[in-house]
């Protein structure tokens, strides 16, 4: 398989997860009602970043492959600390994106910056 189609596969996945994420996000602030909305705020955030990822990921410049290693580290580093937090306090009333590492999300929050800061560092 070339490198330049698992960068294409990985800026497909992250367009899905965006996607999801943000239909998730907007699903929440439209029919929940909690006190705390640090759960929703986390979701739409992350959609957000992975939109952005899966569009840097389709560039081909250094810029970019420069943005796309410090956004995915900024992912790995939330799904980390959200996770974390996530199982050893349970601060939130529902859960998140990043909850329990995304096991929501078949645990491709964890695994898809891991992925990819590993396919840019190969792509040079």
């Amino acid at each position: 398989m070339k490198s330049h189609s698992i960068g294409d596969a990985l800026a497909f996945f992250y367009g899905l997860w965006a996607v999801a994420a943000l239909s998730r996000a907007a699903y929440q602030y439209l029919f929940r009602h909690p006190d705390d909305f640090m759960p929703t705020h986390i979701s739409a955030f992350v959609g957000a970043l992975y939109l952005v990822i899966a569009i840097l990921m389709r560039r081909r410049t250094p810029l970019a492959r420069r943005m796309t290693i410090i956004l995915l580290a900024i992912e790995l580093a939330g799904v980390l600390i959200v996770g974390t937090i996530d199982i050893l306090w349970r601060p939130f009333p529902y859960t998140s994106v990043w909850s329990a590492y995304g096991a929501g999300y078949l645990f491709m929050p964890l695994l898809l910056p891991i992925v990819g800061i590993m396919w840019l560092q190969v792509e040079r």
